[in-house]
């Protein structure tokens, strides 16, 4: 490989690690080319990337991003799957293939709070691929915000509805 062309990969995973807002390094020898189409495809899907790495041109495009700290695992055969949106869009999907495809192994992973990145190992990347999405967490907030107000209603309402009971009771009495 010619020196330009080492320096166009070195700008490309440059630019991946200074955009993605996660990743997630994953090796992934001895799967076939037809589970890694299908695994882009659901990547794509979700608005995630799979970047298959040149190990030694990745460590030095890292430094001085988020995901410095993943430089000492860039050994082996490895590919980041990394995410410029949703944070918890590529470790949801790649966990969920893990599951299903034992060639594919979660190594570590990253995830971008303001300027710095927080590393995390395989089992970080798990749990954050294993928490809700934002619409479902969104949607909890929303009833855990609504829930006040209708209890609140349901007290008020049952004042005249205990009202009505009790001249329901008088007038069975009566009877």
């Amino acid at each position: 490989m010619e020196r330009s062309q080492k320096e166009a990969l070195i700008q490309e995973y440059n630019e991946i690690f200074s955009s993605a807002v996660s990743g997630v390094l994953v090796e992934y020898q001895g799967t076939t080319v037809e589970e890694l189409t299908k695994l882009r495809k659901d990547l794509n899907a979700q608005g995630s990337r799979f970047r298959v790495l040149k190990n030694s041109l990745a460590k030095r495009a890292a430094a001085g991003t988020p995901y410095e700290g993943l430089a000492d695992y860039f050994v082996k055969t490895r590919a980041f799957v990394y995410s410029d949106t949703d944070a918890a869009a590529a470790p949801k999907v790649i966990t969920k293939a893990v599951k299903d495809n034992e060639k594919l192994k979660l190594i570590a992973g990253g995830l971008v709070t303001g300027e710095t990145g927080v590393m995390l190992d395989a089992a970080g990347v798990e749990a954050l691929g294993n928490l809700p999405s934002r619409d479902e967490l969104l949607a909890k907030l929303l009833f855990l915000l609504n829930a006040p107000i209708t209890n609140f209603a349901r007290v008020l309402n049952e004042i005249p509805a205990s009202f009505v009971r009790v001249l329901q009771a008088v007038a069975d009495s009566k009877e």
